[in-house]
């Protein structure tokens, strides 16, 4: 057999989070991802949410869990960020698009079949930001759909929506130290 030869440990200027082109210095963590989250099971979504730093900003990433291909992604501001994600339902645009087909058929009957008139909406990753708002991001439209704000004044630090009450009810928690309750139907703050 030949002599083996072990490879000398990385160095300093070499690694993978440090490139070797000089001039350049990395000066995040280690861990590129900074937030994530699964689609809950139920929800029948093959989805994974994450948050990395990009150049100048935060990008949400939402890729298939299947194919490990990237969905799609949403950009913020140059100094904003996300403190928080969680998976669920929003109103805000099943409502938008019910009012739009009742004024196309021109009555007032419940065809879609949802129990009680209530529908859960659309499968939204909401995220809570440093700029004291939590934005509702739509995988399937690929954009915002809906915001809450107006009650946190130094940031939120999370969000959730209320189990059991699947686009109705969620509720926040700030740097202000202010637990908020939101109705998702009026995106106004009741609590």
């Amino acid at each position: 057999m030949g002599k083996k030869t072990s490879r000398p440990p990385a160095s300093k200027t070499s690694s993978a989070v440090s490139p070797a082109i000089s001039g350049m210095t990395y000066t995040g963590s280690k861990s590129s991802i900074l937030k994530a989250s699964f689609a809950p099971s139920e929800y029948q979504l093959a989805l994974f949410a994450s948050v990395i730093q990009g150049l100048g900003a935060q990008h949400l990433r939402i890729h298939d869990t299947n194919t490990g291909r990237l969905q799609c992604e949403h950009v913020l501001g140059p100094k904003e960020t996300i403190t928080s994600l969680d998976w669920g339902y929003y109103p805000g645009r099943q409502k938008d698009r019910d009012q739009q087909s009742k004024k196309k058929r021109k009555r007032h009957s419940d065809v879609n079949g949802s129990a009680g008139g209530f529908d859960q909406g659309d499968v939204v990753v909401a995220f809570g930001t440093s700029a004291s708002d939590i934005r509702m991001y739509s995988p399937t439209e690929d954009k915002i759909v809906g915001t809450l704000a107006g009650a946190h004044d130094e940031g939120v630090k999370d969000f959730k929506f209320t189990l059991g009450k699947p686009a109705q009810e969620g509720w926040s928690v700030g740097g202000d130290n202010k637990l908020v309750q939101w109705d998702l139907r009026t995106g106004k703050s009741t609590k």
